[in-house]
């Protein structure tokens, strides 16, 4: 019998010996005793919770004005992913950034944990709900007992029941209607103002850019965060992607390229400030007698007023030659319907007014008002109180009027320019206390801390425009103890010296009274029986109705006149530029940029993460010695700020800009209007200090004559291919399916709602700053973008959405030594993480570098992990990982297809991406079926592959984007 110490190991044997080994370890070490944990199972489970299978609940985003209906997925009682609600008149199924990001809010590990108040050492301290709220009733009541006034709110706006709590609860002690104000930074006011003025109407226009040949944006970013972003890209969108007479045509009018810019088809690059002579001079075109434009009757003496305005005046005026004025004049006129927009952040100075009017007469003269700009939609539930209204309460505050100041929601320390001096007037209130969610500028100077629900844990109801109320329910339970602010001042009511009665202190109570009357509206008259209503109404997501049509807005006589003499030149200023002043898709007004997803997340246009940066044009930077990285110093009139420059081809050389965060507030000065104004500042810039290295993620920015990302014109509709019909050896086959998509890059605007989404599905990690800074970011999908052919030459951007391609002959697959990369019978390039040992050699030979390497173990701090996908593994330090095209969603609905006995239809399956596109430029499907989407649109004009001559044969195509020619 030969030796038991010479005999081959096999692998069980080893993996026996190596666990009885680590178990010895542990003993022979005296480690302690993990506590035992024991697992209880329910003894009667709720109906509705099956262990592994998704619930679903309607509820609304918070994250903008906009309102957009939400669906929260849940697994075992935790909130997992948002998607849009398709039923939601608004949304329709699709949602931003920053509303896939709400989710972290939910769970972020800085929410506090429950009430606080201020003590010795102004250190927070705990208290319980009923010490909180009774400190808080004895303060008002002393307050109240010294006059009306005594007494403040301010918030953010609230256009459902948690405003009207609001509103009652300072009724019933007796406080002024103006003790009550709304604070929302980027609110378009001007657009209200001149609504008003001119129509007599003081509403924001609900838009329907679907139908519209040409649109005309000055500074407004409709596919950021400009009204309600989410709903223009879809109508944009619909409005694009073909070829012909009827693609819309979208104009950006602005010193800086934004995305909307990006995915206009035409730049006029304006000075700061002159976007309002632009619009007079195209106004004045549009009502010349050869314009072909039928003038209406009330225009007729503007048209002779406007002819005062010269040509040269107008042009010199805007920093735009007069023919790029008179060619969008003309378009305008000859492609209706149309829409002038704006203004947006960008063009919001102190003559935003008057540009929001002048830009309302050129769509009252194009017969636009009515088509595609429609009044009479906007509820006016909760408009946001104007800069003069704001400051009022600060001076208030600052002479000592104000003895309570209630803040829900709103951070005028972090979100207002530095020069308004919100902290020093919270500073002389006797008792500040806050709802918010975790700690931000304002909280760190409130004395009381009374942490408010998150949407996801709340009862609401939210009226986003005349016939569309969106429901609020919670999806699980509050993570901490936390308590609904309506609740906090129902109860307070009740705990005053002369008590306010209130019907209830339930929250739920409070929506079901306001449902009954949004289900008369909506049916016609009140149900027999509204439990069932309501019922519904919250597995809908809301009460829609179609409201009554109401009487066309007209022009006002002589209404127009006050707006067309141009106000007085802006005087040089030696050695300064114009400070532009810009929001982004992930950062918006700066009060969600603390969640790690849209810090992780690099900018679509910089590919700048986790920090500020300046951007100047090349000329200016090298005019000043800059080199991307340095540390410049920018000064105003209103305050300084260092921050590393950015050198970026879309800026005009006379300016520099700065997104929206605590560097731009410093430099911002205080609004003078009654609209705040971020743009017309001017700033002196110089080199501050050394290099510094940014977080970028980007290799070169230009194509270098490889045509990475074609386009397609009227003259040449189909993007050159290679021909790839002769085959070496045979290619896989896909007997079953062949999972394959469709990228519209016509449509596509760079918004990285599909990034974020991805992120959320698939628990990819977050990084941080410094791996950022090395060029190490995690995610699965990418924005990429091209500045242009070479450095220098023409300006030329060019998004590409990039992710794994799902190669039919993937270079990947050879190289691995562990074939933990593989060809799977449906088309997909799976990974199989736990044979990866990370060679790396798949990074290294792929030519779409779409793979990312773990150098660390995935951190997620508590309770973050709370939202890991229990449907994804979370990968270890060692291994690539990358898109799978939800493998998990694939699976789920094979499997559901097997079960009901029939096949997976076309469009069942939607990956993150796909699902959550805002411009629904993402179609996925099975390429076996050659009458699904995803094939039809891969046999289109515009298909192409990225790095077609590699013929590594991808499962993605893109389709081209269009640029129409130019008019003489």
């Amino acid at each position: 019998m030969s030796d038991p110490s010479q005999r081959p190991v096999g692998r069980r044997t080893f993996l026996q010996v190596a666990a009885a080994a680590g178990a010895a370890g542990v003993a022979a070490g005296c480690s302690p005793r993990a506590a035992a944990q024991k697992l209880v199972p329910w003894i009667v489970p709720p109906d509705d919770v099956v262990p592994g299978e998704p619930l679903f609940y309607r509820t609304v985003c918070r994250e903008c004005a906009a309102g957009c209906g939400v669906t929260a997925r849940t697994r075992e009682g935790r909130a997992i992913k948002l998607e849009g609600n398709p039923e939601d008149p608004i949304g329709r199924g699709a949602l931003c950034a920053r509303g896939q990001a709400a989710l972290q809010a939910l769970y972020h590990p800085d929410r506090f944990k429950g009430p606080l108040r201020r003590g010795a050492g102004a250190a927070l301290a705990p208290l319980s709900w009923d010490e909180a709220e009774d400190a808080l009733a004895q303060a008002i009541a002393a307050a109240q007992a010294k006059g009306p006034g005594r007494i403040r709110l301010l918030t953010r706006a609230e256009p459902g029941a948690t405003g009207a709590v609001q509103r009652a609860f300072l009724e019933a002690l007796g406080a002024p209607p103006e003790a009550r104000v709304v604070l929302e930074p980027m609110d378009p006011a001007p657009l209200r103002s001149a609504a008003e003025a001119l129509f007599g109407r003081a509403e924001l226009p609900v838009l329907d850019l679907s139908a519209a040949r040409s649109v005309v944006s000055f500074g407004a970013d409709l596919v950021e965060t400009w009204l309600s972003p989410v709903e223009l890209t879809r109508q944009l969108g619909a409005a694009r992607g073909r070829l012909g007479a009827g693609r819309a045509r979208l104009t950006w009018v602005g010193p800086r390229l934004s995305l909307t810019g990006v995915s206009a088809d035409r730049w006029i690059a304006c000075r700061s400030g002159g976007e309002l002579a632009a619009a007079v001079g195209i106004l004045r075109a549009l009502l010349e007698p050869t314009s072909g434009v039928p003038v209406p009757e009330e225009l007729r003496p503007a048209a002779a007023r406007l002819q005062r305005h010269t040509p040269e005046e107008l042009a010199h005026r805007a920093g735009v030659p007069w023919p790029e004025l008179a060619r969008v004049a003309r378009e305008l006129a000859r492609e209706r319907p149309s829409a002038l927009l704006g203004p947006g952040p960008q063009a919001q100075d102190a003559s935003a007014t008057q540009l929001a009017a002048v830009l309302l007469l050129a769509n009252v003269a194009l017969g636009n008002v009515g088509r595609t700009l429609r009044y009479a939609f906007d509820a006016r539930a909760d408009v946001p109180s104007s800069a003069a209204e704001v400051r009022t309460l600060f001076g208030a505050m600052s002479s000592g009027e104000v003895d309570v100041l209630l803040v829900h929601h709103a951070d005028p320390v972090g979100t207002l320019p530095a020069a308004q001096r919100a902290a020093q007037a919270l500073g002389k209130v006797p008792l500040v206390a806050s709802f918010a969610l975790r700690p931000d500028a304002t909280t760190a100077l409130a004395h009381l801390v009374l942490p408010d629900h998150h949407t996801l844990e709340s009862f609401g109801d939210l009226v986003a425009r005349v016939g569309v109320v969106n429901l609020a329910q919670p999806v699980m339970t509050p993570l901490a103890d936390t308590r609904q602010a309506m609740q906090v001042l129902l109860e307070l009511g009740g705990k005053l010296p002369k008590p306010a009665s209130f019907p209830s202190t339930d929250p739920y109570e409070v929506v079901l009274a306001r449902a009954t009357e949004h289900a008369a509206r909506a049916a016609g008259a009140p149900p027999a029986d509204m439990a069932p209503v309501h019922r519904e109404a919250l597995q809908r997501g809301g009460f829609w109705w179609e409201p009554k049509t109401s009487e066309p807005v007209r022009l006002r006589p002589g209404a127009a006149e006050p707006f067309l003499a141009l106000p007085p030149e802006r005087p040089a200023a030696a050695g300064a530029l114009d400070l532009v002043v810009f929001p982004t898709t992930l950062r918006g007004d700066g009060h969600g940029s603390d969640l790690p997803w849209l810090r992780d997340v690099p900018d679509a246009l910089s590919s700048v993460s986790w920090s500020a940066w300046a951007e100047l044009s090349p000329a200016t930077a090298g005019r000043l010695g800059v080199r991307t990285g340095d540390l410049l110093a920018i000064r105003t009139e209103a305050g300084s700020a260092d921050v590393p420059a950015y050198v970026f081809p879309g800026i005009r050389d006379d300016a520099v800009a700065l997104p929206v965060g605590a560097e731009a507030l410093a430099v911002l000065p205080a609004p003078v209007g009654a609209a705040l104004a971020w743009a017309g500042a001017r700033a002196t810039v110089v080199r501050a200090g050394p290099r510094t290295r940014l977080p970028l993620l980007e290799g070169s920015p230009y194509q270098h004559g490889r045509e990475i990302v074609p386009v397609v014109t009227a003259a040449a509709p189909s993007p050159p291919r290679p021909d790839l019909s002769q085959k070496m050896y045979r290619e896989p086959a896909h007997p079953d399916h062949r999972w394959a998509m469709v990228i519209d890059l016509d449509r596509c605007t760079g918004c990285q709602a599909c990034v974020v989404a991805c992120t959320a599905e698939n628990n990819v990690p977050v990084m941080g700053p410094d791996a950022a800074r090395e060029g190490r970011y995690m995610g699965w999908i990418r924005v990429e973008r091209y500045l242009g052919d070479e450095p220098g030459g023409a300006l030329d951007v060019r998004l590409l959405l990039m992710l794994c391609q799902h190669c039919t002959n993937a270079p990947c697959e050879p190289v691995c030594p562990v074939y933990a990369t593989y060809h799977t019978p449906e088309g997909l390039n799976a990974q199989v993480y736990n044979r990866c040992v990370g060679t790396r050699y798949c990074s290294n030979n792929c030519p779409y570098k779409v793979r990312t390497f773990n150098w660390r173990d995935a951190q997620f701090a508590r309770p973050l992990d709370m939202q890991l996908n229990p449907d994804v593994t979370v990968r270890s330090r060692g291994v690539m990982e990358k898109c799978t095209f939800c493998i998990q969603r694939i699976r789920y609905a094979e499997n559901l297809a097997r079960r009901e006995g029939r096949a997976v239809a076309d469009g069942e399956i939607q990956p993150a991406c796909a699902q959550t596109c805002p411009a629904q430029a993402i179609a996925f499907g099975d390429a076996n079926d050659p009458a699904s989407r995803v094939s039809r649109l891969a046999r289109d004009g515009r298909a192409f592959r990225a790095l077609e001559a590699v013929n590594a044969q991808p499962a993605i195509t893109y389709l081209a984007r269009v640029r129409p020619e130019e008019e003489p």
